[in-house]
């Protein structure tokens, strides 16, 4: 494994020349264009191909960027496809499939707005950008806490490819490959890359009475993707893009009682490999997509045409109250719950439409800017079911939402002088969204009229770049960002319980950020040194308040959340054979809203104040969910050259995030402890030929911890990986 992002910066010690710098300036496109990253006045960490390869070395998904760049977090409570992003602690635990999120994916220039198309495997990629802090006027609506940015390795006339085979414990393999280079020299290249990993159920069912799967966590995911970039001029080019993925395996394994009460420990007797389960689990997800981007140079302007179209669907069905035996038992009862809280979800159709138009100015001179237009369309239906104890259907509903979406857009900078360029950008957003949920068993009111939400907001950034020596420069900046209103009804399921259940809906979420940073190059460019500073405050604060005495889900505003901290990067390689790297983060958040209160487990140790008269917990003053305070990586690389074309290298990285709440109220047993993951490399390449062969372990020390959980009477939580090892091949060509 390799640490955090700055490797990204880091030249191959073989490709150099003795006068070359040690580290290189590393390119990114946080603004649509490539620029140094250190003229860029955003706070953007990009981890490189090489980075990234490592990283998922043993099969891991998109979760693996966790902890891997400041201020950055990842979780799912789906596994494989579904993760939930956080930015500077800001995010959403809401876990529907219509949910929306604070962070945008952008694959290949598509804005990705489903969780199951967040999910799509990172393979064969140039790099992956994380702008840090909202990005309202370039990316858009549902951006106020940032943007994952994915780039694909793009097609040329060179013949090249590769071939990369991992096998480790529990049986997983990791195959990718691909190849590319031209079909017509100048005028046509292609690019095709495939991506195949499979892992064996290494969790075992231990209920013997179970008629569902006795072995769980097992998966077979499979994606590729087609490039073709047509080149009929010199001031025209066109790349067509297919992608697909298929994923069979089985949903996030619950596991009931894990968590030892009036703590936050494992429970004693706690065995990683072992669950007991009464109910059925398995996921199969199914995606594909196509995209055009064409550029068109008209001399003093490029034109550029983004059109995207993906699909998806997924059936995921999961034991949520893992078991349901509960200690103590429910309601005075003496055995295990009546229900087995056994829940499925499908989404039998999910289409996304997208076009982006961008104008942009050619040249390299003072005043730059760029403008365009942006559409999105999203059609989404998801099937619901719970499940009695006998396995008879206990509630059927589904929901329905179509969401239409524009924006206009421009962003300028000018030059003042040679040391400072001067930068603003606005946006104006529009979205409608028409929601319709309909029971059809187990519910008090079977059907629900179709809701129709509509609302638009204008959001801005202004940016200052100073020079202060040709390797250092300073900026400041100021942004906002816009969540668009959101819509949920799954309470309709409880109505048996508690009488008719009020559909959820959510205003739009505004948030305004204040950044300042450094960005240098030391040492004669053999250090890299970045830090910033910022500060939050986000009016309408969508949450998801999940569980409590109902087992529920609600969507409610808070008035007011704050957010603050500073992030640290740097990077030094004292010696041509030796690259450290550390980066770090300090993210304070707080819920500021003195009326707000939410549900809570009924036999959890909660340490917020309750209020006598309705039971409910008081969340004011509260830290966000899933966002730990600090967030600390390192590595180290010291690599032993055999002769110019070959070496032998040791690697070993470092990830650290410290405590966390798992919900929007605070209880001894549900926050989340600090999680430290630590991994080791061993290899040997032979760059002549283009061969590396590696063994590696990740997660070393073995730490199993609580990373999630769903709060009922029973404990219920999930862990994460516990260590996994193996060895890899690689070949270039």
């Amino acid at each position: 494994m390799t640490g955090g992002a700055t490797p990204a910066r880091a030249q191959n010690a073989a490709t150099q020349t003795a006068a070359a710098p040690a580290l290189e300036q590393i390119v990114v496109t946080a603004e649509h264009k490539p620029e140094y990253e250190k003229d860029v006045p955003i706070a953007v960490t990009s981890l490189n191909a090489q980075t990234l390869d490592v990283l998922t070395s043993s099969g891991d998904d998109i979760r693996f960027l966790a902890s891997r760049v400041p201020s950055l977090n990842v979780e799912s409570s789906f596994g494989r496809t579904y993760p939930r992003f956080y930015i500077r602690g800001l995010g959403n635990s809401d876990f529907t499939y219509n949910a929306q999120q604070p962070v945008s994916v952008v694959y290949d220039d598509v804005v990705v707005e489903n969780p199951i198309l967040k999910a799509f495997p990172i393979f064969d990629v140039q790099d992956v950008e994380v702008l840090r802090g909202p990005q309202g006027t370039l990316f858009g609506r549902n951006t106020p806490a940032g943007v994952v940015k994915v780039d694909s390795k793009r097609p040329n006339d060179d013949y090249s490819g590769f071939v990369d085979l991992s096998y480790g414990n529990y049986n997983t393999l990791d195959f990718t490959a691909a190849v590319g280079g031209a079909i017509i020299p100048n005028k046509l290249d292609f690019r095709l890359s495939v991506l195949e990993e499979r892992r064996d159920d290494w969790v075992h069912n231990t209920n013997a009475a179970t008629a569902y799967n006795k072995n769980l966590e097992g998966y077979t995911d499979t994606a590729a993707r087609l490039q073709l970039l047509f080149k009929p001029t010199d001031t025209l080019d066109a790349l067509l893009e297919f992608d697909g993925r298929s994923l069979d395996g089985t949903a996030r394994v619950f596991r009931a009682n894990v968590i030892q009460p009036g703590t936050n420990n494992l429970a004693p007797g706690f065995k990683v490999d072992q669950v007991n389960l009464d109910g059925d689990n398995y996921q199969n997800l199914g995606t594909w997509g196509t995209h055009l981007t064409i550029n068109n140079d008209f001399g003093p302007v490029t034109l550029t045409s983004v059109s995207a179209y993906e699909h998806g669907s997924i059936r995921s069905r999961g034991d949520i109250d893992g078991g349901n035996f509960s200690v103590p038992p429910p309601l005075g009862t003496s055995g295990p719950n009546l229900f087995t809280d056994e829940t499925s979800d499908s989404v039998p159709g999910l289409d996304q439409i997208t076009q982006e138009l961008r104008l942009s100015t050619n040249g390299d001179g003072r005043f730059f800017n760029q403008g365009g237009f942006f559409y999105f369309h999203e059609y989404l239906r998801v099937d619901s079911f719970s499940y009695n104890a006998d396995g008879s259907t206990a509630v059927s509903m589904n929901q329905t939402q179509g969401t239409e979406s524009f924006g206009v857009f421009d962003s300028a900078t000018y030059k003042v002088t040679d040391d400072l360029t001067l930068g603003a950008g606005v946006r104006f957003s529009t979205d409608s969204k028409d929601y319709n949920v309909g029971c059809f068993i187990g519910c008090f009111n079977p059907i629900r009229p179709t809701l129709h939400t509509s609302d638009s907001d204008t959001t801005f950034d202004l940016t200052a770049t100073y020079a202060v020596t040709p390797d250092m420069n300073v900026y400041g900046r100021i942004a906002t960002g816009y969540l668009a209103p959101a819509l949920d009804g799954r309470n309709v399921e409880f109505d048996g319980f508690s009488g008719p259940a009020p559909l959820s809906i959510t205003k739009a979420e505004t948030t305004t950020s204040y950044e300042v940073g450094l960005k240098s190059s030391l040492l004669n460019h053999r250090a890299n040194l970045n830090l910033t500073a910022y500060a939050w405050d986000t009016d309408n604060l969508q949450l998801a308040a999940v569980g409590g005495s109902s087992q529920g889900t609600n969507l409610i505003n808070a008035k007011s959340a704050i957010g603050e901290g500073f992030e640290v990067e740097f990077e030094y390689k004292p010696i041509d054979e030796l690259l450290l790297t550390t980066s770090g983060s300090y993210n304070f958040t707080q819920i500021q809203d003195s009326s707000l209160e939410v549900g809570r487990c009924p036999f959890c140790t909660v340490t917020n104040p309750i209020d006598p008269v309705t039971g409910n917990v008081k969340i004011n003053h509260n830290p966000l969910p899933n966002a730990p305070r600090w967030v600390v990586n390192g590595s180290a690389r010291y690599s032993i050259p055999m002769n110019k074309d070959n070496e032998i290298y040791g690697l070993t990285d470092w990830s650290y995030r410290s405590t966390e709440n798992f919900f929007l109220y605070s209880a001894k047993e549900f926050t989340g402890q600090s999680l430290l993951l630590g991994g080791l490399r061993i290899g040997y390449i032979d760059h002549a030929r283009g061969f590396e062969v590696a063994g590696y372990v990740h997660n070393i020390l073995d730490e199993v911890k609580v990373t999630g959980a769903v709060d009922f009477d029973n404990l219920t939580g999930f862990v994460n990986d516990p260590r996994t090892y193996g060895v890899e091949l690689r070949y270039k060509f």
